[in-house]
């Protein structure tokens, strides 16, 4: 009887050895097939996102007459211009990043109550570090540029 199904399984060309090899070789196929098809769909949609710049455009020279003080609500930056040139002083308190308010003698965080001078530099509070500085270029169009990216050192005024 063993022999009459091997016989039988030989007459229709199928074996289990056979069965099994061409079933894996199926799924193995499919397999690459998922694999593919989902890294193709996975190359549509960028893992790695640009992120800002950290550059942003504050107007021509001419709108910073001595005296101006302008603040950049997105970029949480204040613009300073006198006599000795113009710049910019972020407004992110380093303490644990609230924005801070300006008044008549400098700087206050409304979270944790800690005081910076007009300069940035801290006076009290739970701050340990004074408010960057950052550079402003300006651009071939005449328009002044600030990069939050960088920081100069404190007190450092761009004549443009």
């Amino acid at each position: 009887m063993l022999k009459q199904n091997q016989t039988t399984e030989m007459q229709n060309g199928q074996t289990r050895r056979r069965f099994i090899s061409w079933g894996g070789a199926v799924l193995v196929g499919l397999a690459s097939l998922a694999t593919f098809l989902f890294m193709l769909v996975r190359m549509l949609f960028p893992s790695v996102r640009p992120e800002m710049s950290g550059r942003f455009n504050i107007g021509l020279r001419r709108e910073f007459p001595s005296g101006t003080i302008r603040f950049f609500d997105k970029e949480q930056v204040y613009i300073f211009a006198d006599s000795d040139g113009i710049h910019a002083i972020s407004a992110v308190c380093t303490h644990l990043g609230c924005v801070v308010n300006r008044d008549e003698s400098g700087f206050i965080c409304p979270c944790h109550g800690s005081s910076y001078d007009r300069d940035g530099k801290v006076l009290k509070g739970a701050a340990t570090r004074n408010l960057p500085w950052h550079p402003i270029s300006l651009l071939p169009s005449g328009h002044l540029e600030v990069d939050k990216k960088q920081v100069v050192k404190l007190g450092t005024k761009f004549n443009i």
